[in-house]
């Protein structure tokens, strides 16, 4: 009879925060521990080796979902083309993963209003992350002369913050069709960045197309 393999703590950890995501996406805010252990087939002081509360595992699972839409942001922003088109193809990367969560998997809408009541450190460290992937790519526009010139983390903070409405879960989750579409709020915060000769060449241009 074969051995069976040990699973080391590294993949015990990642499958109890799998699972938990599993039911928080089935059950939102009220799955416990034990539904978890019960979920991997273990007891429940299992799971608390790994993590001291309920607390500490759903900030797991939250900082995981999250490290996955920075990375969808990362490699939006990473794509061929100017940086501008890298920066729009960011955020609507963000608003498209927020949105799959907040209108699709309603149990979710639960966790997040929490987290961003609460300002879970997770939060705060995805916006950063954000931010600074944004900067280098208002870094290579200022380069290559698209982007007027500043501070780039700034920049980056301000103009995530004036397009809060396109990613925000909360924001996506009660937008009506009265609301502008992602794509017109990102063009026009994204004329903000734009360096003065460029931002006139699009007037011109904007013109000669009426």
């Amino acid at each position: 009879m074969p051995a069976t393999r040990r699973r080391s703590p590294v993949d015990v950890r990642n499958a109890i925060v799998s699972a938990a995501w599993d039911l928080f996406r089935q059950l939102g805010a009220r799955t416990t521990v034990a539904d978890v252990a019960e979920r991997l087939g273990m007891s429940s002081a299992n799971v608390y080796r790994f993590f001291p509360t309920k607390q500490a595992l759903t900030d797991a699972v939250c900082a995981n979902q999250l490290a996955a839409l920075a990375a969808a942001a990362r490699a939006a922003a990473a794509q061929p083309g100017s940086a501008r088109e890298r920066a729009r193809a960011m955020i609507l990367a963000l608003n498209a993963a927020m949105r799959e969560q907040m209108l699709n998997q309603a149990r979710v809408h639960e966790i997040v209003d929490v987290a961003l009541d609460e300002r879970w450190p997770a939060i705060d460290a995805f916006m950063a992350d954000c931010a600074a992937i944004l900067a280098a790519v208002v870094v290579d526009g200022q380069a290559r002369g698209e982007f007027a010139a500043g501070d780039p983390l700034g920049l980056a903070d301000r103009t995530l913050f004036a397009c809060v409405g396109v990613f925000h879960p909360t924001l996506i989750a009660q937008r009506t069709e009265r609301d502008p579409p992602p794509e017109a709020v990102i063009d026009f915060v994204l004329r903000a960045l734009a360096a003065p000769a460029v931002g006139a060449a699009d007037a011109a241009h904007r013109t000669r197309s009426k």
